[in-house]
């Protein structure tokens, strides 16, 4: 067998695993969900954002209410995957707990078709510089952030929300519970 062809043959499975990858870009599947606490040396950035409605928010516009903060992309399979839950979650108890869709990097006229056809119970935020992903997320996608009712994050999900897992919802009641 030539030599080129033996360096090709061991070189392909190689660049084989690198497209899969690639592919994948950072986003986990829900098998891959972990439920992790906010590491505890670690501020809890701001979050100032614009909405799809061109109007600023700012995360400490909920203090009192528990926020889920999900961190997504149209193109990331698991994101769009873990939509009805996270529009369950949204709908339970409103007045107790808020969610919002942290958008990295899509053009507006992008996340507004993908709202059309995937419609959102929740506010979507526009993250267009990848800050925020950068300072809240581990560079993985979908990531769920639950900050408590004092604006304090406290745990971290990286990876789909499977739409069975309870481990996100007894997080959150355990959160709405505190005591201030």
């Amino acid at each position: 067998m030539p030599m080129q062809l033996r360096s090709l043959q061991r070189f392909l499975p190689a660049a084989c695993l690198l497209a899969a990858a690639g592919a994948c870009h950072g986003a986990l599947a829900a098998e891959d969900a972990v439920l992790k606490p906010w590491p505890a040396k670690q501020a809890t950035p701001p979050l100032r954002l614009t909405g799809l409605d061109g109007k600023e928010w700012n995360l400490s516009q909920l203090r009192g209410k528990v926020v889920v903060v999900n961190f997504w992309a149209s193109w990331c399979g698991p994101c769009v995957d873990e939509l009805p839950v996270l529009n369950q979650l949204a709908r339970q108890d409103p007045d107790k707990v808020a969610v919002v869709g942290v958008n990295y990097k899509e053009a507006l006229d992008t996340i507004e078709r993908f709202s059309a056809a995937h419609p959102f119970a929740y506010p979507v935020l526009r993250d267009r510089t990848g800050d925020m992903f950068r300072q809240w997320t581990a560079g993985v996608m979908p990531t769920t952030i639950l900050v408590d009712r004092q604006g304090r994050a406290r745990w971290r999900s990286v990876g789909e929300i499977p739409a069975g897992d309870t481990r996100m919802k007894a997080a959150i009641d355990a959160l709405v519970a505190e005591h201030k």
